[in-house]
Protein backbone atom coordinates (compact mmCIF):
# COMPACT_ATOMS: atom_id res chain seq x y z
CA UNK A 1 0.00 0.00 0.00
CA UNK A 2 1.05 3.48 -0.07
CA UNK A 3 1.90 5.75 2.64
CA UNK A 4 -0.67 8.18 1.80
CA UNK A 5 -3.66 5.24 1.76
CA UNK A 6 -2.54 4.29 5.85
CA UNK A 7 -2.47 7.69 7.25
CA UNK A 8 -5.04 9.58 5.30
CA UNK A 9 -6.99 11.97 7.33
CA UNK A 10 -4.52 10.99 10.61
CA UNK A 11 -3.68 12.94 13.10
CA UNK A 12 -0.24 13.91 11.44
CA UNK A 13 1.47 16.74 12.59
CA UNK A 14 3.74 17.01 9.33
CA UNK A 15 4.89 15.07 6.64
CA UNK A 16 9.11 15.24 5.71
CA UNK A 17 9.54 13.22 2.00
CA UNK A 18 7.01 11.64 -0.47
CA UNK A 19 3.50 10.48 0.83
CA UNK A 20 3.24 8.13 -2.29
CA UNK A 21 6.13 6.08 -1.27
CA UNK A 22 4.98 1.96 -1.23
CA UNK A 23 5.13 0.24 2.07
CA UNK A 24 5.49 -3.23 2.09
CA UNK A 25 4.55 -4.30 6.02
CA UNK A 26 4.20 -2.33 9.58
CA UNK A 27 6.70 -3.15 12.71
CA UNK A 28 7.23 -1.27 16.18
CA UNK A 29 10.08 -3.46 16.78
CA UNK A 30 13.66 -2.02 15.17
CA UNK A 31 15.18 -5.17 15.85
CA UNK A 32 12.63 -7.02 13.50
CA UNK A 33 12.00 -4.31 10.89
CA UNK A 34 12.43 -5.48 6.93
CA UNK A 35 13.20 -3.27 4.14
CA UNK A 36 10.92 -1.13 2.82
CA UNK A 37 8.84 -1.28 6.30
CA UNK A 38 6.50 1.79 7.60
CA UNK A 39 8.36 2.10 11.60
CA UNK A 40 6.27 3.04 14.44
CA UNK A 41 8.77 4.66 17.21
CA UNK A 42 6.64 4.23 20.28
CA UNK A 43 9.45 4.20 23.34
CA UNK A 44 9.09 7.13 26.00
CA UNK A 45 12.22 7.80 26.50
CA UNK A 46 13.97 10.21 23.58
CA UNK A 47 17.69 8.31 23.39
CA UNK A 48 16.06 5.13 22.92
CA UNK A 49 13.78 6.53 20.73
CA UNK A 50 16.56 7.82 18.53
CA UNK A 51 18.32 4.43 18.61
CA UNK A 52 15.25 2.62 17.61
CA UNK A 53 14.64 4.87 14.80
CA UNK A 54 18.56 4.67 13.78
CA UNK A 55 17.85 0.51 13.93
CA UNK A 56 15.05 0.57 12.30
CA UNK A 57 16.70 3.15 8.93
CA UNK A 58 19.46 0.44 8.77
CA UNK A 59 17.48 -2.27 8.68
CA UNK A 60 15.86 -0.71 5.39
CA UNK A 61 12.65 1.29 6.80
CA UNK A 62 10.76 3.51 4.26
CA UNK A 63 8.91 5.63 6.35
CA UNK A 64 8.91 6.25 10.34
CA UNK A 65 6.24 7.69 12.39
CA UNK A 66 7.74 9.90 15.03
CA UNK A 67 6.42 12.34 18.02
CA UNK A 68 9.08 14.79 16.83
CA UNK A 69 11.87 14.97 14.02
CA UNK A 70 14.56 16.88 15.76
CA UNK A 71 15.04 20.44 13.57
CA UNK A 72 18.55 20.29 12.06
CA UNK A 73 18.82 16.81 12.12
CA UNK A 74 19.79 15.41 8.42
CA UNK A 75 16.35 13.70 7.14
CA UNK A 76 17.37 10.10 6.10
CA UNK A 77 16.55 8.45 2.48
CA UNK A 78 12.95 7.61 4.28
CA UNK A 79 9.63 9.37 4.94
CA UNK A 80 9.19 10.94 7.99
CA UNK A 81 5.66 11.61 10.04
CA UNK A 82 5.28 13.36 13.09
CA UNK A 83 2.02 12.48 15.18
CA UNK A 84 1.46 13.44 18.39
CA UNK A 85 0.26 10.05 19.17
CA UNK A 86 2.16 7.28 17.25
CA UNK A 87 0.16 4.42 18.58
CA UNK A 88 -3.52 5.49 17.43
CA UNK A 89 -1.52 6.10 14.24
CA UNK A 90 -0.14 2.36 14.07
CA UNK A 91 -3.33 1.66 14.92
CA UNK A 92 -5.32 3.38 11.91
CA UNK A 93 -2.14 1.92 9.74
CA UNK A 94 -2.83 -1.36 10.43
CA UNK A 95 -6.10 -1.58 10.30
CA UNK A 96 -6.24 -0.70 6.42
CA UNK A 97 -2.98 -2.54 6.10
CA UNK A 98 -5.20 -5.83 7.13
CA UNK A 99 -8.64 -4.11 6.03
CA UNK A 100 -10.48 -4.10 9.20
CA UNK A 101 -10.94 -7.88 10.08
CA UNK A 102 -13.13 -7.20 13.49
CA UNK A 103 -15.71 -5.47 11.30
CA UNK A 104 -16.55 -8.86 10.09
CA UNK A 105 -15.87 -11.08 12.89
CA UNK A 106 -17.70 -10.80 15.91
CA UNK A 107 -15.04 -9.41 18.41
CA UNK A 108 -15.96 -9.81 22.27
CA UNK A 109 -13.58 -7.40 24.49
CA UNK A 110 -13.86 -8.28 28.21
CA UNK A 111 -12.48 -5.81 30.71
CA UNK A 112 -12.24 -5.88 34.45
CA UNK A 113 -9.42 -6.32 37.33
CA UNK A 114 -10.20 -9.91 37.72
CA UNK A 115 -12.29 -12.74 35.76
CA UNK A 116 -11.28 -11.81 31.84
CA UNK A 117 -9.32 -15.00 31.01
CA UNK A 118 -11.42 -17.49 32.51
CA UNK A 119 -14.62 -15.79 31.10
CA UNK A 120 -13.01 -15.56 27.48
CA UNK A 121 -12.33 -19.34 27.54
CA UNK A 122 -15.82 -19.98 28.74
CA UNK A 123 -16.99 -17.33 25.89
CA UNK A 124 -14.97 -19.28 23.39
CA UNK A 125 -16.16 -22.26 24.37
CA UNK A 126 -19.63 -21.56 24.41
CA UNK A 127 -19.42 -20.33 20.81
CA UNK A 128 -17.70 -23.36 19.46
CA UNK A 129 -20.45 -25.40 21.07
CA UNK A 130 -23.15 -23.26 18.72
CA UNK A 131 -20.79 -24.12 15.92
CA UNK A 132 -18.87 -20.40 15.76
CA UNK A 133 -15.39 -20.79 15.62
CA UNK A 134 -13.45 -18.58 18.35
CA UNK A 135 -10.31 -17.44 18.63
CA UNK A 136 -8.79 -16.09 22.11
CA UNK A 137 -6.80 -13.17 22.93
CA UNK A 138 -5.09 -12.65 26.02
CA UNK A 139 -3.10 -13.06 28.71
CA UNK A 140 -2.32 -16.27 28.32
CA UNK A 141 -1.29 -15.84 24.34
CA UNK A 142 -3.67 -15.43 21.27
CA UNK A 143 -4.78 -18.82 20.44
CA UNK A 144 -6.55 -20.04 17.00
CA UNK A 145 -7.47 -23.57 16.69
CA UNK A 146 -5.17 -24.51 19.65
CA UNK A 147 -2.29 -23.11 17.85
CA UNK A 148 -0.69 -20.34 19.64
CA UNK A 149 0.07 -17.07 17.61
CA UNK A 150 1.58 -14.62 19.58
CA UNK A 151 2.82 -13.99 23.15
CA UNK A 152 3.41 -11.18 25.62
CA UNK A 153 1.19 -8.16 26.12
CA UNK A 154 -2.34 -9.10 27.90
CA UNK A 155 -4.10 -6.60 24.62
CA UNK A 156 -0.99 -6.76 22.06
CA UNK A 157 -0.16 -3.67 20.20
CA UNK A 158 -2.66 -2.92 17.30
CA UNK A 159 -0.57 -3.72 14.76
CA UNK A 160 -0.23 -7.38 16.50
CA UNK A 161 -3.65 -7.90 17.42
CA UNK A 162 -5.03 -6.96 13.42
CA UNK A 163 -2.63 -9.54 12.71
CA UNK A 164 -3.97 -11.79 14.89
CA UNK A 165 -7.68 -11.39 13.75
CA UNK A 166 -6.75 -11.06 10.07
CA UNK A 167 -5.09 -14.48 10.17
CA UNK A 168 -8.18 -15.78 11.91
CA UNK A 169 -10.50 -14.58 9.47
CA UNK A 170 -8.31 -16.24 6.62
CA UNK A 171 -8.68 -19.39 9.01
CA UNK A 172 -12.05 -19.30 8.66
CA UNK A 173 -13.23 -18.17 12.12
CA UNK A 174 -16.24 -16.44 12.94
CA UNK A 175 -15.36 -14.54 16.65
CA UNK A 176 -12.69 -13.46 18.79
CA UNK A 177 -13.15 -13.26 22.69
CA UNK A 178 -10.57 -10.47 23.70
CA UNK A 179 -9.03 -9.20 27.35
CA UNK A 180 -9.16 -5.53 26.63
CA UNK A 181 -6.78 -4.27 29.91
CA UNK A 182 -6.58 -0.44 30.44
CA UNK A 183 -3.02 -0.13 29.85
CA UNK A 184 -4.31 -0.92 26.63
CA UNK A 185 -6.70 1.33 26.62
CA UNK A 186 -4.64 3.95 27.19
CA UNK A 187 -2.44 3.47 24.87
CA UNK A 188 -4.91 3.70 22.26
CA UNK A 189 -4.39 -0.26 20.88
CA UNK A 190 -7.61 -0.71 20.20
CA UNK A 191 -9.14 2.29 19.15
CA UNK A 192 -9.99 1.47 15.93
CA UNK A 193 -11.51 -2.14 16.56
CA UNK A 194 -14.74 -2.63 16.04
CA UNK A 195 -16.75 -4.73 18.87
CA UNK A 196 -19.62 -6.67 18.47
CA UNK A 197 -20.04 -7.19 22.36
CA UNK A 198 -18.11 -5.71 25.53
CA UNK A 199 -17.86 -7.08 29.34
CA UNK A 200 -17.06 -5.57 32.02
CA UNK A 201 -16.15 -7.91 35.01
CA UNK A 202 -15.77 -5.50 38.02
CA UNK A 203 -13.15 -3.14 39.46
CA UNK A 204 -10.85 -2.79 42.23
CA UNK A 205 -6.98 -1.77 43.01
CA UNK A 206 -4.90 -3.13 39.94
CA UNK A 207 -1.84 -1.10 38.13
CA UNK A 208 -1.80 2.19 40.04
CA UNK A 209 1.51 1.96 38.94
CA UNK A 210 0.45 3.31 36.30
CA UNK A 211 -2.86 4.72 36.38
CA UNK A 212 -1.89 6.37 39.96
CA UNK A 213 -5.18 6.73 41.07
CA UNK A 214 -8.33 4.10 40.38
CA UNK A 215 -10.19 6.92 39.21
CA UNK A 216 -7.93 7.15 36.30
CA UNK A 217 -7.39 3.68 36.45
CA UNK A 218 -11.37 3.06 36.18
CA UNK A 219 -11.51 5.60 33.35
CA UNK A 220 -9.13 3.94 31.03
CA UNK A 221 -11.56 1.29 31.37
CA UNK A 222 -15.14 3.47 31.10
CA UNK A 223 -13.73 4.52 28.01
CA UNK A 224 -14.67 0.72 25.97
CA UNK A 225 -18.04 1.51 26.56
CA UNK A 226 -18.69 5.04 26.27
CA UNK A 227 -16.55 5.68 23.44
CA UNK A 228 -15.47 2.74 21.51
CA UNK A 229 -18.14 0.49 22.02
CA UNK A 230 -20.89 3.05 20.20
CA UNK A 231 -19.05 3.68 17.16
CA UNK A 232 -18.17 0.24 16.42
CA UNK A 233 -19.39 -1.14 12.63
CA UNK A 234 -22.09 -3.37 11.98
CA UNK A 235 -25.05 -4.74 14.29
CA UNK A 236 -26.48 -2.16 17.62
CA UNK A 237 -23.17 -2.99 19.78
CA UNK A 238 -24.06 -4.12 23.13
CA UNK A 239 -22.02 -3.91 26.63
CA UNK A 240 -23.16 -6.65 29.34
CA UNK A 241 -22.01 -5.40 32.71
CA UNK A 242 -21.87 -6.88 36.30
CA UNK A 243 -24.50 -4.66 38.26
CA UNK A 244 -23.78 -5.58 41.51
CA UNK A 245 -20.30 -4.24 41.19
CA UNK A 246 -20.28 -0.71 42.19
CA UNK A 247 -17.71 0.25 39.10
CA UNK A 248 -19.95 -1.64 36.98
CA UNK A 249 -22.97 -0.33 38.42
CA UNK A 250 -21.46 3.55 37.45
CA UNK A 251 -20.72 1.92 34.05
CA UNK A 252 -24.35 0.85 33.42
CA UNK A 253 -25.54 4.25 34.05
CA UNK A 254 -22.97 5.53 31.03
CA UNK A 255 -23.76 3.40 28.74
CA UNK A 256 -26.27 5.00 26.37
CA UNK A 257 -27.02 2.36 23.88
CA UNK A 258 -28.46 -1.74 24.11
CA UNK A 259 -27.04 -3.34 27.68
CA UNK A 260 -27.47 -6.44 29.59
CA UNK A 261 -26.62 -6.66 33.11
CA UNK A 262 -25.54 -9.26 34.91
CA UNK A 263 -24.50 -10.85 39.06
CA UNK A 264 -25.87 -12.35 41.91
CA UNK A 265 -28.72 -10.17 42.68
CA UNK A 266 -32.23 -10.94 41.50
CA UNK A 267 -32.81 -7.15 40.18
CA UNK A 268 -30.25 -8.16 37.63
CA UNK A 269 -31.24 -9.11 34.34
CA UNK A 270 -28.92 -12.30 34.16
CA UNK A 271 -28.37 -13.85 37.81
CA UNK A 272 -28.91 -17.26 39.58
CA UNK A 273 -31.88 -18.19 41.47
CA UNK A 274 -30.40 -21.38 42.89
CA UNK A 275 -26.94 -22.36 43.11
CA UNK A 276 -24.04 -24.92 44.55
CA UNK A 277 -20.51 -24.57 44.98
CA UNK A 278 -18.69 -27.65 45.80
CA UNK A 279 -15.25 -29.92 45.26
CA UNK A 280 -16.56 -31.29 42.08
CA UNK A 281 -17.81 -27.89 40.51
CA UNK A 282 -20.36 -26.02 40.11
CA UNK A 283 -24.47 -26.19 39.48
CA UNK A 284 -26.80 -23.31 38.94
CA UNK A 285 -30.28 -22.64 37.58
CA UNK A 286 -29.50 -19.15 35.98
CA UNK A 287 -32.58 -17.04 34.15
CA UNK A 288 -31.95 -14.44 31.41
CA UNK A 289 -34.31 -12.80 29.48
CA UNK A 290 -36.65 -15.08 28.46
CA UNK A 291 -34.23 -17.56 29.41
CA UNK A 292 -33.75 -20.41 31.74
CA UNK A 293 -30.33 -22.23 31.80
CA UNK A 294 -29.66 -25.53 34.00
CA UNK A 295 -25.91 -24.90 34.70
CA UNK A 296 -23.15 -28.12 35.13
CA UNK A 297 -19.27 -26.69 35.17
CA UNK A 298 -15.93 -28.79 36.39
CA UNK A 299 -15.16 -24.91 37.57
CA UNK A 300 -14.57 -24.43 41.36
CA UNK A 301 -15.99 -21.12 43.79
CA UNK A 302 -18.35 -18.37 43.63
CA UNK A 303 -15.97 -16.56 41.50
CA UNK A 304 -15.99 -18.89 38.24
CA UNK A 305 -20.23 -18.53 38.84
CA UNK A 306 -19.40 -15.00 38.23
CA UNK A 307 -17.49 -15.61 35.07
CA UNK A 308 -20.04 -17.95 34.13
CA UNK A 309 -22.91 -15.74 34.50
CA UNK A 310 -20.47 -12.95 32.67
CA UNK A 311 -20.22 -15.53 29.13
CA UNK A 312 -23.97 -17.00 29.36
CA UNK A 313 -24.83 -12.88 29.49
CA UNK A 314 -22.70 -12.43 26.24
CA UNK A 315 -23.90 -15.39 24.94
CA UNK A 316 -27.58 -14.71 25.56
CA UNK A 317 -27.15 -10.99 23.63
CA UNK A 318 -25.58 -12.38 21.09
CA UNK A 319 -28.35 -15.10 20.56
CA UNK A 320 -26.51 -18.42 21.39
CA UNK A 321 -29.24 -21.18 21.88
CA UNK A 322 -29.73 -22.16 25.29
CA UNK A 323 -28.50 -25.90 24.65
CA UNK A 324 -25.40 -24.58 23.42
CA UNK A 325 -24.63 -22.04 26.51
CA UNK A 326 -25.30 -25.45 28.62
CA UNK A 327 -22.46 -27.30 26.69
CA UNK A 328 -20.04 -25.06 26.08
CA UNK A 329 -20.17 -24.15 29.80
CA UNK A 330 -19.93 -28.04 31.02
CA UNK A 331 -17.64 -28.26 28.68
CA UNK A 332 -14.86 -25.91 29.68
CA UNK A 333 -12.43 -26.80 31.95
CA UNK A 334 -11.05 -23.41 32.75
CA UNK A 335 -8.09 -21.73 31.93
CA UNK A 336 -4.51 -22.41 33.00
CA UNK A 337 -3.11 -21.24 35.87
CA UNK A 338 -6.84 -20.31 37.36
CA UNK A 339 -7.89 -22.24 40.41
CA UNK A 340 -5.80 -25.09 38.07
CA UNK A 341 -6.06 -27.98 40.23
CA UNK A 342 -2.38 -29.59 40.47
CA UNK A 343 -1.91 -33.46 41.87
CA UNK A 344 -1.06 -32.55 45.77
CA UNK A 345 -0.68 -35.28 48.12
CA UNK A 346 -3.64 -38.13 49.27
CA UNK A 347 -6.82 -35.82 50.33
CA UNK A 348 -5.60 -32.67 49.75
CA UNK A 349 -6.81 -30.28 47.44
CA UNK A 350 -4.01 -27.97 45.38
CA UNK A 351 -4.97 -25.31 43.14
CA UNK A 352 -2.50 -22.52 41.35
CA UNK A 353 -3.98 -19.61 40.55
CA UNK A 354 -2.91 -16.09 39.20
CA UNK A 355 -4.33 -14.00 41.97
CA UNK A 356 -1.83 -11.04 42.24
CA UNK A 357 -4.22 -8.23 43.28
CA UNK A 358 -6.16 -7.72 46.30
CA UNK A 359 -9.69 -8.56 45.00
CA UNK A 360 -8.65 -11.43 43.33
CA UNK A 361 -7.06 -13.07 46.38
CA UNK A 362 -9.88 -12.06 47.88
CA UNK A 363 -12.39 -13.25 45.51
CA UNK A 364 -10.46 -17.19 45.79
CA UNK A 365 -9.65 -17.16 49.09
CA UNK A 366 -13.67 -16.57 49.98
CA UNK A 367 -14.97 -18.73 47.19
CA UNK A 368 -12.45 -22.06 48.37
CA UNK A 369 -13.53 -20.91 52.05
CA UNK A 370 -17.66 -21.51 50.43
CA UNK A 371 -16.28 -25.24 50.09
CA UNK A 372 -15.72 -25.92 53.88
CA UNK A 373 -11.86 -27.44 53.89
CA UNK A 374 -10.82 -28.80 56.61
CA UNK A 375 -7.63 -26.18 56.95
CA UNK A 376 -7.22 -23.50 53.52
CA UNK A 377 -3.58 -22.83 53.08
CA UNK A 378 -2.48 -20.11 51.09
CA UNK A 379 1.17 -19.79 49.64
CA UNK A 380 1.47 -16.36 48.16
CA UNK A 381 3.70 -13.19 47.79
CA UNK A 382 3.78 -10.20 45.45
CA UNK A 383 5.60 -8.63 43.08
CA UNK A 384 8.25 -6.08 42.66
CA UNK A 385 8.48 -3.09 40.69
CA UNK A 386 4.86 -2.72 40.88
CA UNK A 387 2.52 -0.86 42.35
CA UNK A 388 3.22 -1.33 46.36
CA UNK A 389 0.66 0.32 48.19
CA UNK A 390 -1.46 -3.29 47.71
CA UNK A 391 1.14 -5.30 49.47
CA UNK A 392 -0.04 -4.66 53.31
CA UNK A 393 -3.86 -5.30 51.64
CA UNK A 394 -2.91 -8.71 50.02
CA UNK A 395 -1.16 -9.64 53.30
CA UNK A 396 -4.19 -8.20 55.53
CA UNK A 397 -6.62 -10.74 53.24
CA UNK A 398 -4.23 -13.26 53.71
CA UNK A 399 -4.32 -13.19 57.03
CA UNK A 400 -7.90 -12.50 57.33
CA UNK A 401 -9.20 -15.65 54.99
CA UNK A 402 -6.76 -18.26 55.40
CA UNK A 403 -6.28 -20.17 58.04
CA UNK A 404 -2.35 -20.83 57.45
CA UNK A 405 -0.50 -18.24 55.33
CA UNK A 406 2.76 -18.53 53.91
CA UNK A 407 4.39 -15.18 52.77
CA UNK A 408 6.86 -15.98 49.57
CA UNK A 409 8.37 -14.48 47.41
CA UNK A 410 6.49 -13.89 43.67
CA UNK A 411 8.34 -11.90 40.57
CA UNK A 412 10.79 -9.39 42.82
CA UNK A 413 12.39 -8.04 39.46
CA UNK A 414 14.57 -5.42 40.74
CA UNK A 415 13.66 -5.21 44.04
CA UNK A 416 14.74 -6.75 47.37
CA UNK A 417 12.57 -9.85 47.97
CA UNK A 418 13.16 -9.34 51.66
CA UNK A 419 12.05 -5.38 51.01
CA UNK A 420 8.88 -6.29 49.55
CA UNK A 421 7.80 -9.49 51.70
CA UNK A 422 8.27 -6.95 54.50
CA UNK A 423 6.06 -4.65 53.24
CA UNK A 424 3.59 -7.74 53.12
CA UNK A 425 3.76 -8.77 56.22
CA UNK A 426 2.79 -5.31 57.82
CA UNK A 427 -0.80 -6.19 56.71
CA UNK A 428 -0.77 -9.68 58.29
CA UNK A 429 0.70 -8.13 61.66
CA UNK A 430 -2.41 -6.39 61.23
CA UNK A 431 -4.94 -9.38 61.79
CA UNK A 432 -5.14 -11.47 64.39
CA UNK A 433 -3.23 -13.97 62.52
CA UNK A 434 -0.02 -14.80 65.27
CA UNK A 435 3.42 -15.50 63.00
CA UNK A 436 4.53 -18.75 63.75
CA UNK A 437 7.42 -21.32 63.63
CA UNK A 438 7.19 -23.99 60.81
CA UNK A 439 6.89 -26.58 62.97
CA UNK A 440 3.67 -25.47 64.88
CA UNK A 441 1.89 -24.91 61.49
CA UNK A 442 0.08 -28.66 61.69
CA UNK A 443 -1.31 -27.89 64.85
CA UNK A 444 -1.73 -23.75 64.70
CA UNK A 445 -3.28 -20.96 62.44
CA UNK A 446 -0.76 -18.42 61.43
CA UNK A 447 1.80 -17.47 59.71
CA UNK A 448 5.11 -18.23 58.09
CA UNK A 449 7.36 -16.38 56.36
CA UNK A 450 9.62 -18.92 53.55
CA UNK A 451 11.11 -16.19 50.88
CA UNK A 452 12.29 -18.98 48.77
CA UNK A 453 8.92 -19.74 47.13
CA UNK A 454 9.82 -23.78 46.39
CA UNK A 455 10.91 -23.97 49.94
CA UNK A 456 6.95 -22.47 50.84
CA UNK A 457 5.80 -24.90 48.14
CA UNK A 458 7.22 -27.27 49.79
CA UNK A 459 6.44 -26.22 53.25
CA UNK A 460 2.63 -26.36 52.51
CA UNK A 461 2.54 -29.54 51.02
CA UNK A 462 4.11 -31.36 53.69
CA UNK A 463 2.26 -29.53 56.84
CA UNK A 464 -1.14 -30.17 54.67
CA UNK A 465 -3.55 -33.08 55.57
CA UNK A 466 -6.62 -34.33 54.15
CA UNK A 467 -9.47 -32.89 54.11
CA UNK A 468 -7.37 -29.17 53.01
CA UNK A 469 -7.09 -26.68 49.98
CA UNK A 470 -3.58 -25.28 49.26
CA UNK A 471 -3.56 -22.54 47.14
CA UNK A 472 -0.50 -20.87 45.24
CA UNK A 473 -1.41 -17.85 44.49
CA UNK A 474 0.44 -15.15 42.22
CA UNK A 475 1.88 -16.36 39.28
CA UNK A 476 -0.87 -18.88 37.91
CA UNK A 477 0.18 -20.18 33.99
CA UNK A 478 3.68 -18.34 34.12
CA UNK A 479 6.25 -20.38 33.77
CA UNK A 480 9.00 -18.43 35.36
CA UNK A 481 10.24 -16.05 37.99
CA UNK A 482 11.72 -12.59 37.21
CA UNK A 483 14.90 -12.01 39.98
CA UNK A 484 16.81 -8.77 39.02
CA UNK A 485 17.01 -8.87 35.49
CA UNK A 486 17.02 -12.63 35.04
CA UNK A 487 14.04 -14.62 33.68
CA UNK A 488 14.20 -17.95 35.77
CA UNK A 489 12.35 -21.07 35.01
CA UNK A 490 10.00 -21.52 37.95
CA UNK A 491 6.29 -23.17 37.18
CA UNK A 492 4.26 -23.64 40.43
CA UNK A 493 2.45 -26.51 38.99
CA UNK A 494 5.44 -28.27 37.58
CA UNK A 495 6.57 -27.34 41.11
CA UNK A 496 3.98 -29.35 42.98
CA UNK A 497 4.22 -31.97 40.47
CA UNK A 498 7.99 -32.44 41.52
CA UNK A 499 7.68 -32.43 45.25
CA UNK A 500 4.99 -34.69 45.31
CA UNK A 501 6.69 -36.81 43.19
CA UNK A 502 10.04 -36.59 45.40
CA UNK A 503 7.56 -37.31 48.64
CA UNK A 504 6.24 -40.59 46.90
CA UNK A 505 9.60 -41.66 45.79
CA UNK A 506 11.24 -41.06 49.39
CA UNK A 507 8.20 -43.48 50.99
CA UNK A 508 9.16 -46.31 48.65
Amino acid sequence: MRLSELILQAEVERLIGDPEIAVSGLAYDSRQVKGGELFFSTARDESQERANIQQALTRGARAVVVRRWADGVVRPAATIVESSWPRRLMGLAASRFFNAPSRRLQLIGITGTSGKTTTSYLLASILEAAGLSCGIIGTIGTFMRGRKLYSGLTTPESLDFEAALAAMEQAGMRAAAAEISSIGLEERRVDLLSFRACVFTNLGRDHLDYHLTLEKYFAAKLRLFTELLPRSAGPAPIAVVRGDDGYGAQVLEAVTGRKLSFGMSSTLDVHPIRYETRLDGISATIVAPRRRLEIRSPLLGEINLLNILAASAVSVALGIESDAVVAGVRRCSGAPGRLEAAAGPAGVRVLVDYAHKPDALSAVLNSLRGLRPRRLICVFGCGGDRDRGKRPIMGEIAGRLADVAILTSDNPRTEPPLAIIAEVEAGLAGTTMPRIDEQAVPASPGYVVEPDRRAAIALALRVSAPGDIVVIAGKGHEDYQLVGTQRLDFDDRLVVRELVSDRAATAR
